[in-house]
């Protein structure tokens, strides 16, 4: 049995997210917001009557008040996000780089949005788990280059994904929903009715679903506050949280500790809604509820439900719209109970709507059209930045408002904000500057990092080694000196537990002359042990000198490598870049080569793929047919190989083999590329992915 998890909901909270993908260049892109601890960040949507973005307005269309008070805009852009491009090749959009960078953690073009699979109390109906598969991959099929989605569920958290522009995993995710727990009967499988006593429901078990549901939504409130530069939209896959607002405000005359115990659990809910909305509200998170059940689905589901029920089927007398549904003096009808709980879910998704300013998709088998809306009315907002008065203290909240000085104008953005608190560091505990810049959902872009991830198998030991190699850039000086770099890098299991103490490490940095304004790259190294399992890893930064941060999220999956049939280690390039490895032995016990996070090179560079074999297991040691492919961006093959990788070639003691693919570079034409390995051992095939550029 699948175990309830609010804990999933810790994927938000932790929010391991993955920044899978490469940021596209513009000629002329908005400015960039880079942090600063004065300059108070809103984004702003300004929407006409219709629904419809206003383009155009200027800092001079915009009053911000804090407190009451006016303060004047220091900082603006405008963003208008443009219409996704199917590229010439699928793979463009469909592969992930295996390096990730934070560049786009600075675009301002970069959108948020979390799709939230009520998994919980989505009715256990194939058609209606059909069509929330199919909102999710809406969703994904409609994210911009610079976009982030992060897959959330309310029950199971196994398949969860936390935010991340990679498609394979984010589709992956969405396959992973299953039919919900929920049974719709309000309890009413618990009540009797013997001749001359009715015995009301004594216990709900949906209750706990509804509660876990309603958690969800506040916690990706509390989560998405600490984005406050971004456009954030929560599209909320769910036929409606079961809420009696009505009944609740019924005086009750409890006949039972067990009937208490529904009118506390609804009352509980009735009391959240207030405060999930404000959380909402102050995080300018919009809610976009889509209902999956379709046009009349949840109350003809309810209604067939109740129809099993015994109690319910020999009801006749028909329930007074004003009842109190919370003390009822007989079972209801089939189509009563069914009419009310479509009625009052219905209400909390035009709540959770309106008091967002979102719009709701419900009523409808056909959901492109009400998803395309919520991207159009999300695919244009203003950037707006002022500083904060001098007198505000540390971790103190101010009440905001944003007024465009227009008519007919609709006006989106979060209404109060919380100072920072003072910065402290504690080495022993782990907290402090570096652990604050994990503490987003967003990475911080302040310091560019690139990372390559590797897992490797290790001989006699379980856990896999995570090679990891972070590149990034340090202004030359004028003389040659010493820097010193701190990192600090967690691993986070699906649900957002953490796994082992981490790594806590500084690198000392030998910065090279040269002239002003320019810049040498540098690689740091380093490993970090992890069973196999899929993690999601955060990795801080912080420059010594001035304190500028950096920070880059990024998902790893580490295979079984002793017990699979056919397993790949990741795939690691050695090239000459130019980049110092720091330190260049980090790796000398696994591997006899520097590995780099660089992918992109000229067309004379002489690159080396590198990747390992295995066959777990106890079976025989058996051929392994090897493809080697590279298909360009306009998606022509230019390079494709295959081969067998005999029995010699493993080692007997390890079942490893390692294979070196020198790269096609030489005659290349510049644009982008795909580097593909695909194995195959009987009907075990694995594959891995990298992609290049071509200068």
């Amino acid at each position: 049995m699948r175990r309830l998890a609010v804990c999933s909901l810790s994927v938000v909270a932790c929010l391991a997210a993955g920044i899978a993908g490469q940021s596209t260049n513009t000629p002329q892109g908005p400015p960039v917001f880079r942090t600063s601890v004065d300059l108070v960040h809103f984004d702003v949507s300004v929407l006409d009557k219709n629904r419809r973005p206003v383009r155009g307005l200027t800092a001079a269309d915009f009053t911000v008040l804090e407190d009451g008070k006016p303060q004047p805009i220091v900082a603006f852009s405008a963003v208008d996000v443009p219409e996704p491009v199917r590229p010439a090749a699928a793979w463009m959009a469909e592969v992930a780089p295996d390096v990730q960078t934070n560049e786009i953690a600075a675009s301002p073009e970069g959108r948020l949005f979390v799709a939230l699979i009520d998994d919980a109390l989505i009715p256990a109906d194939p058609w209606m788990l059909k069509k929330a598969r199919e909102i999710a991959h809406g969703v994904i099929d409609r994210l911009s280059p610079h976009d982030q989605l992060a897959i959330v569920f309310s029950s199971t958290s196994d398949g969860a994904q936390s935010f991340t522009q990679d498609r394979t995993r984010l589709r992956k995710a969405v396959d992973t929903t299953t039919i919900g727990f929920a049974t719709y009967k309000l309890g009413w499988d618990t009540a009797q009715d013997i001749p001359g006593k009715f015995s009301p429901p004594v216990f709900d078990g949906d209750a706990r679903l509804r509660d876990a549901s309603m958690k969800t939504l506040e916690m990706v409130a509390e989560t998405l506050i600490a984005a406050p530069q971004r456009r954030k939209a929560l599209v909320f896959i769910s036929p409606g949280i079961t809420v009696d607002i009505a009944s609740a405000a019924k005086p009750t005359l409890i006949s039972a500790t067990a009937t208490m115990s529904l009118v506390e659990a609804n009352r509980g809910l009735v009391n959240t809604m207030p405060r999930l909305f404000a959380e909402m509200q102050r995080a300018n998170v919009t809610i976009y509820p889509v209902d999956p059940s379709g046009l009349g689905g949840l109350e003809a589901y309810v209604q067939n439900v109740a129809l099993t029920v015994p109690i319910l089927q020999r009801a006749t007398r028909p329930f007074d719209v004003t009842e109190n549904w919370l003390a009822p003096k007989g079972p209801p009808r089939p189509m009563d109970l069914a009419r009310h709980v479509s009625t009052i879910n219905t209400d909390f998704i035009l709540a959770a709507a309106s008091n967002t300013g979102g719009i709701a998709v419900m009523n409808t088998n056909e959901f492109n059209t009400g998803l395309d809306k919520i991207f159009t009315e999300n695919s244009s907002y203003y950037l707006l930045g002022y500083r904060a008065p001098a007198k505000n203290s540390p971790k103190s909240l101010h009440r905001v408002s944003v007024k465009v000085n227009r008519p007919d104008m609709f006006v989106r953005t979060r209404n109060q904000y919380e100072t920072a608190p003072l910065e402290t560091a504690d080495a022993k505990s782990g907290t402090g500057p570096l652990r604050n810049v994990l503490a987003g959902p967003v990475p911080v872009a302040d310091l560019p990092l690139t990372v390559a991830v590797s897992p490797l198998a290790v001989h006699g030991r379980k856990d896999a080694a995570v090679l990891i190699v972070m590149g990034l850039q340090q202004p030359a000086a004028p003389s040659r000196s010493q820097q010193t770099i701190e990192y600090q890098i967690s691993a986070f299991t699906p649900d957002g537990r953490p796994v082992g103490t981490g790594l806590r490490q500084s690198a000392a940095l030998t910065i090279s002359p040269g002239v002003a304004g320019s810049t040498s790259r540098y690689e740091l190294l380093t490993q970090l042990p992890l069973p196999p399992g899929r993690y999601d890893l955060r990795i801080a930064t912080r420059r010594s000198s001035d304190g500028v941060p950096g920070s880059l999220y990024t998902t790893i999956d580490v295979p079984n490598f002793q017990d699979a049939p056919l397993s790949l280690s990741g795939v690691s390039l050695e090239a000459p870049t130019g980049a110092s490895g720091v330190p260049r032995d980090a790796f000398a016990s696994l591997i006899a080569f520097v590995p780099t996070a660089v992918r992109e090179f000229g067309a004379r560079d002489v690159v080396t793929a590198h990747f390992s074999m295995y066959q777990g297991g106890r079976d025989p040691l058996a051929p392994v047919a090897l493809r080697a492919r590279v298909v360009s961006d306009l998606d022509q093959t230019v390079a494709d190989a295959t081969g067998t990788l005999g029995v010699e070639r493993f080692d007997p003691s390890t079942r490893a083999a390692d294979h070196r693919f020198a790269m096609p570079i030489s005659g290349l034409a510049p644009g982008q590329y795909l580097l593909t390995f695909e194995a195959s051992l009987d009907k075990t095939v694995v594959r891995r992915d990298v992609r290049f550029r071509i200068r």
